[in-house]
C-alpha cells in the first residue's frame, strides 16, 4: 500500500490509534486473500448466489450487535455510506482501528464480504454500445406481451449499510462498524389519474416505517410516455445539467432505472438506444442476478471529489434479455485495499414489478391510499 495516498495520511492522523502497533503483516494479507475471493473475475466460473442474497444474514447479525453505551447513528444516505465503507477497508491494511472487521474477529463484517460481487461473464467489461444497440433491435423483433391494468404496482428491496459511531475521546466521534439495513420500497399509482402511495420498510438497528400518498400526477416517478427518438430521450436527460453532461452515461442508466418496467417494450427499446448514444457505458455480459434471474448487465461511473480524493461510483444495471426490463442495480465503489476487487455498496433488487387490476398488498399491510382507490 502506498502510504503517501492523501487519504490513507489522513486517515493516520485522525486515527487515535496511530501510534499503537500496526497490523501484523500475516493479518494483512489474510484479510486482503480473504476479500479477493469476492472478485468478478475469481466468480466468473459462475458459482450460484443465494435467492436474496445474504439478507437473513444480515438480518441476523444485525440482531447480535453489542451497542455501545454511548453511540451515534449516522443515515446520510446511501452513497455518502458506501464511501465511508470503501475507507473502512483501506484502514484494514494500515492500523488495527477496526479489528472487528478483520477475518474470524466478530460478527460484523467488511463491505465486499457481506455483499460478494456476481458472476459477470465479462468481468473485465467490454464495449457498451453495441450490446445496447443488440438488446433494442432484439426487444423489437419479439412479440411484446401485453401490458394494462388499472395500477402500476412494484416492490424493490434494498440492501447495504448505515454507520454506527462511538465517541472515542470527548467530541471525537469514529465509525466502528457498519450496520446493515434491509429496505423494502413499494409503490403503486393508478393508471388514470397518477395517484398512488409508497411504503418504505427498513430493518436496520433501529426499524422504520415511512408511508407516502401521492396526489394525482405524482404517482408515476417518471414521465410514463418518453421520446420517440433515441437523441429526444438522450437531449432530455441531459438538459442543460453540467454533471449530467460530464457522466451521461451514469445519468441515462439512473434514468432508466426509474422508469423502464413501467414503460412499453417499444419504448425500452428507444430509451436503451439513447444509453448507447453514451460512450462511457459498459457491457458486463451475461450474469445471474440475486433472485436466480439470468440477465444481461451495463454499467456507467460517474466521479466524486472530496477530501482531494477522486471516488468512482459505478451503476450496474441489471435487465431481462427478453423484456428489457431492470432485474436489479447493483452500486459499486473501488477498493482501496491493494489488488482487492470493488466494493459492492448496496444492491437494489426488483422483486415484482407489473401492471395489475387487483392491487396486491404492500408487504404484510394494505397499501397506501389502496383503501380509497377507485
Amino acid at each position: 500500500m502506498n502510504t503517501t495516498d492523501t487519504l490513507l495520511r489522513q486517515l493516520a492522523v485522525l486515527d487515535p490509534a496511530a501510534a499503537s502497533t500496526p497490523t501484523d503483516p500475516e493479518t494483512i494479507e489474510s484479510t486482503r486473500l480473504w476479500v479477493l475471493g469476492h472478485d468478478r473475475a475469481a466468480h466468473a466460473a459462475g458459482a450460484g448466489a443465494p435467492a436474496v442474497a445474504g439478507v437473513s444474514d444480515l438480518v441476523a447479525r444485525l440482531q447480535e450487535e453489542p451497542v455501545a453505551a454511548k453511540v451515534r447513528r449516522s443515515h446520510p444516505g446511501r452513497r455518502r455510506v458506501g464511501l465511508i465503507g470503501a475507507a473502512v477497508v483501506l484502514v484494514l491494511g494500515v492500523v488495527g482501528v477496526l479489528p472487528s472487521v478483520l477475518p474470524g474477529g466478530g460478527t460484523t463484517t467488511s463491505p465486499a464480504a457481506a455483499l460478494p460481487m456476481l458472476a459477470y461473464s465479462e468481468p473485465d467489461g467490454v464495449d457498451g454500445p453495441t450490446g445496447l444497440r443488440a438488446l433494442a433491435d432484439q426487444l423489437r423483433a419479439a412479440t411484446a406481451p401485453a401490458e394494462s391494468g388499472r395500477y402500476f404496482f412494484e416492490h424493490r428491496q434494498y440492501v447495504g449499510y448505515a454507520m454506527h459511531e462511538v465517541e472515542v475521546s470527548e467530541g471525537y466521534w469514529e465509525v466502528d462498524r457498519l450496520i446493515p439495513v434491509v429496505d423494502q420500497s413499494y409503490r403503486w399509482y393508478q393508471t388514470g389519474d397518477l395517484s398512488g402511495g409508497q411504503l418504505y420498510l427498513r430493518d436496520g438497528e433501529t426499524p422504520e416505517t415511512h408511508e407516502i400518498l401521492l396526489a394525482p400526477g405524482e404517482g408515476a416517478p417518471y414521465p410514463s410516455d418518453v421520446p420517440d427518438s433515441p437523441q429526444s430521450i438522450y437531449d432530455l436527460v441531459m438538459l442543460n445539467n453540467d454533471q449530467h453532461q460530464r457522466f451521461p452515461g451514469h445519468y441515462l442508466i439512473d434514468a432508466y432505472n426509474g422508469q423502464a418496467n413501467a414503460l412499453s417494450q417499444a419504448d425500452r427499446a428507444t430509451f436503451l438506444e439513447a444509453i448507447a448514444l453514451a460512450g462511457d457505458v459498459t457491457s458486463y455480459g451475461l450474469v445471474t442476478d440475486r433472485a436466480g434471474r439470468d440477465g444481461v448487465a451495463f454499467g456507467a461511473s460517474r466521479f466524486e471529489d472530496g477530501d482531494g480524493e477522486t471516488v468512482e461510483i459505478e451503476s450496474v444495471l441489471i435487465l431481462d434479455p427478453d423484456t428489457g426490463k431492470v432485474l436489479e442495480v447493483e452500486t459499486i465503489f473501488p477498493n482501496d485495499l491493494p489488488g482487492a476487487p470493488d466494493v459492492v455498496e448496496e444492491y437494489g433488487l426488483v422483486v415484482d414489478s407489473r401492471y395489475t387490476d387487483t392491487l396486491p398488498a404492500c408487504g404484510t399491510v394494505t397499501c397506501p391510499g389502496a383503501a380509497d382507490a377507485d
